[in-house]
């Protein structure tokens, strides 16, 4: 029995997300992510999510990526830089959309950050760091957690 209810707790997290939702993600994977291809598409995704189960953030992927509003300090640049947020690169477009669905469906691929909740590009070298532990480096990023 409770193999039942854990499987269906699983299959309706699985199908809790909007196509609006999917569709932020996407975005957030694309502009966050893009030059790192789909690895690193997958590794900024397991960021939002792990920062979605940590009580330090907001529960929601909307919440999670437009924490800090639309002007700095935002915690995603692209939904404060004031540029159109429309892909303009399709074929790395459907490769995010891809990669969402993937991640916010039944049998997302593993966390390669292990549980980072931060990360910066590898030629950044942020002061906030200084207290994390880097987890691994996927992309041309760096990852982090407490």
């Amino acid at each position: 029995l409770m193999t039942v209810i854990g499987t269906l707790l699983v299959s309706a997290q699985a199908q809790a997300y909007t196509k609006a939702e999917e569709r932020l993600f996407a975005l957030n994977l694309y502009h966050e992510a893009r030059q790192g291809g789909r690895d690193g598409m997958v590794a900024v995704g397991w960021v939002v999510l792990n920062r979605m189960k940590d009580k330090g953030f907001p529960g929601s992927i909307e919440r999670v990526i437009r924490q800090g509003g639309p002007k700095p300090p935002c915690q995603w640049g692209w939904t404060c830089d004031r540029r159109s947020d429309e892909p303009r690169e399709a074929r790395l477009w459907k490769l995010a959309q891809d990669v969402a669905k993937q991640m916010l469906g039944k049998s997302p691929p593993a966390d390669p950050t292990r549980g980072a909740l931060w990360f910066h590009e590898t030629r950044l070298n942020p002061a906030y760091t200084a207290k994390l532990q880097e987890t691994t480096r996927v992309g041309g990023n760096v990852f982090y957690r407490r």
